[in-house]
């Protein structure tokens, strides 16, 4: 009986604008896990107009669940608290303990969009 392979577990710290594209990019071919403290993204250059009721709340916060919707990719409210290199665990501030094969975050994002922007 031939072993299926396993789809790499990849742990996504931060749920910005990075986090989310890479998730659904990824979503296909690894069991993804998105991390981030809040439960919403919040798209920082227009928040000015909702102080000055140009716009709505709902049209700058958007619902992260609800961006992953029929992705596959799993979502986890909560702040890391640590990375465990030898393990390849991430320790939530909920105590729950994730595991990986490959991790992003926000710093590593930024440098892949740099390059892929270059």
């Amino acid at each position: 009986m031939q072993k299926t392979p396993q789809k790499p577990r990849v742990v996504i710290l931060g749920a910005g604008f990075g986090g989310l594209t890479a998730a659904r990019k990824m979503a296909g071919f690894a069991d993804v896990t998105v991390v981030d403290r809040h439960n919403f993204q919040t798209f920082l250059p227009l928040l000015y107009q909702v102080s000055t009721a140009g716009l709505a709340a709902d049209h700058v916060a958007h619902p992260i669940r609800g961006a992953l919707r029929k992705t596959g990719v799993q979502f986890r409210m909560g702040t890391p608290l640590s990375v465990d290199h030898k393990n390849n665990t991430v320790k939530l501030d909920s105590s729950e303990v994730l595991e990986f094969d490959y991790w992003l975050s926000h710093s590593v994002l930024q440098m892949l969009i740099l390059e892929f922007l270059a």
